[in-house]
């Protein structure tokens, strides 16, 4: 079954900018890999340091074997703008 792992975030304060590009450039990278079925980046429209990024995978398998191919200095850039931890949840795709 499809899977979709969220990651939900804020960025530190001015660094909103810099997280919406890194996280586009992360969903470019994501929908390279094997077993993924793209990714999606939304900013929160009240409160523009909000941020979730949305993967969309074959499985739970690929899902796990993408975390190597992620692209490090892109995955650096989000960890600076960053300003807290982030909140992850899995859920099964049922539609769309």
């Amino acid at each position: 079954m499809a899977i979709v792992h969220t990651y939900d975030m804020t960025a530190n304060p001015g660094s909103e900018a810099a997280l919406g590009e890194a996280l586009g450039a992360l969903a470019e990278a994501v929908k390279t890999i094997a077993g993924s079925q793209g990714a999606t980046v939304l900013q929160d429209r009240t409160d523009a340091k909000h941020f979730l990024f949305l993967e969309f995978w074959d499985n739970e398998d690929s899902r796990k074997a993408a975390g190597s191919q992620l692209p490090k200095d892109v995955m650096g850039r989000i960890m600076g703008a960053v300003g807290g931890p982030l909140k992850m949840a899995d859920f099964d795709r049922i539609a769309g």
